[in-house]
């Protein structure tokens, strides 16, 4: 790692006006990551923009400097590229706006912790032993001899703490623990974190939740699965941003293999989260085959497509009829949904 520090500090200093990317639907791990490098970097005298092509939810308007955030860019306008948290190059989403941003024209420092990580950067640091890219940034920053600030230092928690669950996932070592504290120290506001991430809950957020939770089961096999329509949402008053954390709730059924939580989302897709506790279960294989990806522990998956019941729940293509495609149709957009009720094995999915 000190190496790629060595040449992330050689690309900065020939850049003199650099973006920094947060993936779409951002958390607080990309968020966070992207913020405390704009404000290390302009410290330096640089010009620092920062861009996510999907607004960052409510939960994170606390953080110093969120509303910077801009969603239409024009990569060529700079010399340096910084890709923050995104666990491959199609999770920024502007690939398909400016299909050559990643052709390696513009330098691209690629920053991640993601095992998926398809390492499109002109550098690529990524750590899959790191808890959070914000733990990942820190080392970096410590190593460049770059001021970390008070306001630099709670970007930098809201990343761990939203990657570790509050400090209370498995993922969650000393060196979590050492590093949060040190940034307590540099002024970082841990309770201003704690608070809206996990401490602040909307009535309409309740409600949808007790929905999810009203319907989850578990299977034969031990699979924890529920689901929430976009029909769901409108009733309660709720989007889609709401159903954040719901899925590491439910996770915590004892005796579970792991969790899946689909949802439908206000752009017509269907989002697969997947959680768990234990070490022989890989998630982000799972979340792999939906052409997602994730940790091993906690990953996912979106797909065009709507939530429908028969006997059971599953994803349908949007525009596709209701009913099932007959037997030998050999239409290969069925796989996701094939996969979605046989290796998941979804149980049926009772709607008193």
């Amino acid at each position: 790692m000190q190496e790629l520090f060595v040449k992330a500090g050689q690309l900065i200093g020939r850049s003199q006006k650099i973006l920094c990317i947060a993936h779409r639907k951002p958390d607080g791990d990309s968020l966070g990551t992207a913020l405390a490098f704009h404000y290390a970097l302009t410290a330096q005298g640089r010009q620092v923009d920062l861009a996510c092509i999907d607004e960052p939810a409510s939960t994170f308007a606390f953080l110093p400097g969120i509303k910077k955030f801009r969603r239409e860019i024009e990569p060529a306008a700079y010399d340096l590229l910084i890709v923050c948290d995104a666990g491959a190059s199609y999770m920024t989403k502007y690939h398909e706006i400016h299909p050559t941003i990643f052709d390696g024209s513009i330098p691209v420092i690629n920053i991640d912790h993601h095992a998926s990580n398809d390492n499109f950067g002109t550098l690529n640091i990524v750590d899959v032993n790191s808890a959070s890219t914000t733990l990942l940034l820190y080392k970096m920053l410590r190593f460049l001899e770059l001021k970390i600030t008070p306001e630099m230092a709670t970007c930098l928690i809201c990343g761990i703490y939203n990657d570790t669950g509050a400090l209370m996932h498995s993922n969650t070592n000393l060196e979590v623990f050492e590093i949060t504290g040190r940034l307590v120290e540099l002024g970082g506001n841990i309770q201003a974190v704690a608070k809206n991430l996990f401490k602040t809950t909307p009535v309409n957020r309740l409600r949808v939740w007790g929905r999810a939770m009203e319907r989850a089961t578990v299977n034969e096999q031990g699979v924890v699965v529920t689901v929430v329509t976009q029909a769901d949402l409108e009733e309660v008053g709720a989007n889609s941003e709401d159903l954040g954390g719901l899925v590491d709730f439910l996770n915590s059924v004892p005796g579970s293999k792991f969790t899946v939580l689909l949802n439908e989302d206000e752009k017509g897709n269907v989002k697969g989260s997947f959680r768990t506790r234990r070490d022989d279960v890989d998630v982000a294989e799972l979340a792999g085959r939906f052409g997602g990806g994730g940790h091993k522990k906690a990953a996912g998956f979106t797909m065009p497509g709507r939530i429908h019941q028969e006997i059971r729940w599953k994803v349908a293509p949007l525009g596709e009829p209701v009913l099932d495609a007959p037997q030998g149709s050999g239409k290969a957009e069925l796989a996701p949904q094939e996969l979605l009720s046989n290796i998941l094995q979804i149980p049926e999915v009772k709607v008193g």
